[in-house]
């Protein structure tokens, strides 16, 4: 045991000690018969790939259907950190999203891909070349799935529709290092693509000025219906001290009257300090409601794009002609060995 493990030790250290040329000799004596069987079915070879780059050239000049992307670019909030985010948070658990801590642009990232916004963004009529009139984007991509009834046709149009546009036309990127929110949409038209952008930069901008639910909202509508409440029972407390006083004109000489009307005085002077303080902070509610509208600051709205984007001919070429030779290499080198393991296999 002890010599096969010296001897095997002296064959690792002789293989070390080989020169480079001794290693490439090594190296072409084992690729050798495999460049062998592949210079034999080299016509084969050439014939297949010189087929495959003609239809790929044809493919790509006649069939490809160009595409066009637009991009909108939002900026990262200002003001207060801590209450941005906590406002957000709340706003992205609105639409279903759950988020930690992180900035309002990522925040943004995320209820864009949620169904409550994209839903605007699908249903709206857009202007195309390909149709006369107006249509919604499952009319434009022939959405056209079944269900039992038209409701369950509708949810599944829109989920294919939905799928597709988050999976391939919708890209969402927050940069890392400025915050900033760039929207880019693809589609088969320039204009099309421009118009879905922005009608996707308008839904989230909707839905964040009509769901949002603040911290001041939520203190205006309570203080709200607290101070009307307080309204209601100072009232109700001054007309009782108005009562008693009317029916005891002489209280001084009577300490169950003179103790009775302390407590009515005591009620009045109670609601009316808290109503006095409700209608201050009503005021303040409403002033930070007001300087919490603004949320969605949009650098520029995205334009019919000049160029096309796509497709990208020549990358696309080399990459269709990288894989077709290296998968016909491999099928005509082990080629014998493919078809006798089928043999055995349909046996």
């Amino acid at each position: 045991m002890e010599e096969n493990k010296e001897n095997i030790f002296n064959e690792s250290e002789i293989e070390d000690t080989r020169t480079f040329e001794e290693k490439f000799r090594s190296f072409v004596v084992k690729v050798r018969p495999y460049i062998l069987r592949l210079w034999t079915a080299k016509k084969q070879f050439i014939i297949f790939n010189s087929i495959v780059l003609v239809l790929a050239i044809l493919y790509l000049i006649f069939l490809a259907k160009p595409y066009f992307e637009s991009t909108v670019t939002i900026l990262p909030e200002y003001g207060s950190k801590s209450n941005l985010l906590s406002q957000f948070s709340g706003l992205a658990e609105l639409a279903g999203v759950k988020v930690g801590e992180t900035a309002p642009t990522e925040i943004y990232q995320k209820l864009l891909s949620s169904e409550t916004v994209i839903q605007k963004v699908v249903y709206s009529k857009y202007l195309t070349s390909e149709y006369p009139d107006s249509v919604n984007l499952i009319q434009y991509f022939e959405i056209d799935e079944t269900g039992d009834t038209p409701e369950q046709k509708k949810r599944k149009d829109f989920l294919k529709i939905y799928e597709s546009l988050t999976l391939n036309r919708f890209s969402i990127d927050v940069d890392r290092m400025t915050k900033t929110l760039n929207i880019t949409v693809t589609m088969p038209e320039g204009q099309l693509s421009a118009d879905v952008a922005n009608k996707l930069a308008y839904s989230l901008d909707r839905y964040i000025r009509t769901q949002r639910k603040s911290y001041a909202t939520e203190q205006s509508f309570y203080l709200e219906k607290r101070t009307s409440q307080i309204k209601d029972s100072l009232a109700s407390a001054e007309n009782a001290l108005k009562n008693f006083r009317e029916q005891n004109r002489i209280t001084s000489q009577s300490p169950n009257l003179l103790l009775e009307q302390s407590r009515l005085l005591r009620n009045v002077e109670i609601f009316q300090t808290v109503y006095i303080e409700l209608t201050k902070q009503l005021e303040i509610a409403k002033i930070d409601q007001i300087k919490d509208a603004p949320v969605l600051n949009i650098k520029e709205l995205a334009k019919d794009p000049v160029l096309r984007a796509g497709p990208k001919k020549k990358s696309n070429l080399i990459t269709i002609m990288f894989f077709s030779v290296m998968i016909s290499a491999l099928y005509f080198i082990f080629r014998d060995d493919i078809k006798k393991y089928y043999q055995i296999f349909s046996e």
